[in-house]
């Protein structure tokens, strides 16, 4: 803890000495007699100086919600000496991606005497992310206010904030599935809904797939044949490089909105999805399915960092299990960085099934700000993007961009719409 001198030391400082002066060089004793209690308030704060004792407890009533929702926070004191100040210090230093409910007020200040009490303070959650709560700045008064300690107080309290629910109608269709039941179309033939083609009845079929109506015009029996719906593993590859130039939270932000949308889904549609982060770290969460997977994979884009590193990071160091066989891949990327893209292009040689959502960043009046040379050497920039865009689709990657005005459900229509004109299809 810190110790610092209050207004009322100085104070009682010059008035003690001032009047003493007076008496001594005026010969006025009265002069003396003035700043009596001023003097007698500087020799008991000198005497009883100690340090607040305490034990503070910080309950946060939610540890998750999402942006947006209120959080309450309970703050307890036991055991203070003394007069304590509790504060709930604005965001800016302390509680980053929240803000005070009683705008424009910053603190929630009150003053406690000594034993136990209680500040409770209400925050909004305004960004994604797992934050950090439990920190409390407190200012302990010595007896007579000549000085007081501060200090803060850190006792973890995470409180997970998930971005706005994201609600998709339609799925991407992969191009690769399981055998396993799920909610695919798959293009091979089998037990189904979706009719496919007839055939000649053999030894074998099941009467239940007789198509009377085609075997009623030829006078000969004919079996209708389906589509089976199948699972898939789903793999969110989501790019966590940080380059200069745009709102990298925003941007990640986009990334995490639709790839929590997209994991709830697939999982509702009993695919396994698993997720890999390719950035100033690399980490993974294996593909599974449940309720318990969604909560692994939110924790895990919660908890995703942005790191400035300009090293090397390779898709080898992931293990096997992490990116099965025939997997199929949605990346969420800004294509910004050429690591990236280049494990796009690894992703697809392994035969993997890849789709690209691109988070296009809002530039703003970035082009407005240049100079004529810097727009040329921007146009350039642009297009060396757009070759990179060429060259995925060329190895079989569909890419749909995405920006902040359009909703989730029309991106993924685009995407889909693009993967079905595509004319490569990864080896079975």
């Amino acid at each position: 803890m810190i110790r610092r001198a209050t207004d009322r030391l100085g104070t009682s400082v010059v008035l003690t000495v001032l009047g003493f002066l007076v008496a001594l060089l005026a010969g006025r004793p009265e002069a003396a007699l003035l700043v009596m209690p001023w003097a007698v308030l500087l020799t008991l704060g000198l005497a009883n100086t100690k340090q607040g004792e305490m034990k503070v407890s910080v309950d946060v009533a939610q540890d998750r919600v999402v942006v947006g929702d209120q959080i309450d926070i309970k703050t307890t004191i036991n055991e203070a000496t003394g007069t304590v100040l509790v504060k709930c210090v604005s965001h800016e230093r302390l509680w980053p991606g929240t803000k005070p409910v009683s705008a424009p007020n910053t603190q929630v200040v009150e003053p406690i005497v000594a034993g136990t009490a209680t500040v409770h303070c209400s925050l909004e959650a305004t960004a994604w992310g797992t934050h950090d709560l439990g920190k409390v700045q407190l200012q302990i008064t010595e007896p007579y206010g000549l000085f007081k300690w501060s200090a803060i107080q850190n006792q973890p309290s995470m409180v997970r904030v998930h971005p706005t629910q994201v609600e998709l109608r339609d799925l991407i269709t992969p191009r690769l599935v399981r055998r396993i039941t799920g909610s695919h179309l798959s293009s091979a033939v089998g037990r189904g809904v979706e009719y496919a083609d007839i055939r000649e009845y053999g030894p074998g079929d099941s009467l239940r797939d007789i198509n009377w109506r085609a075997s009623a015009r030829s006078q000969e029996l004919w079996v209708s044949e389906r589509h089976p719906d199948r699972a898939t593993d789903v793999v969110l590859f989501l790019d966590s490089f940080v380059e200069s130039g745009h709102d990298v939270q925003k941007v990640v932000g986009m990334a995490i909105e639709a790839a929590v949308g997209l994991a709830e889904s697939h999982l509702a549609a009993t695919d396994r999805v698993g997720l890999v982060e390719l950035g100033g770290i690399v980490r993974w969460v294996a593909p599974s399915t449940g309720r318990i997977q969604l909560q692994k994979l939110t924790d895990a884009l919660l908890s995703t960092g942005l790191y400035a590193n300009a090293t090397e990071r390779d898709l080898g160091v992931i293990p096997p299990r992490a990116l099965p066989p025939r997997s199929f891949v949605v990346a969420l990327t800004p294509l910004l960085d050429d690591r990236f893209i280049q494990a796009l292009f690894l992703l697809a040689a392994r035969g993997h099934d890849v789709a690209v959502v691109e988070c296009v960043p809002d530039w703003g009046s970035f082009d407005t700000d240049l100079t004529e040379a810097s727009k040329v050497a921007n146009r350039m920039w642009q297009a060396e993007r757009q070759v990179a865009r060429d060259r995925l689709t060329d190895a079989g990657v569909s890419i749909a961009p995405w920006d902040e005005g359009t909703h989730v459900d029309l991106m993924i229509s685009e995407l889909t719409r693009r993967r079905q004109r595509s004319v490569r299809v990864a080896p079975r």
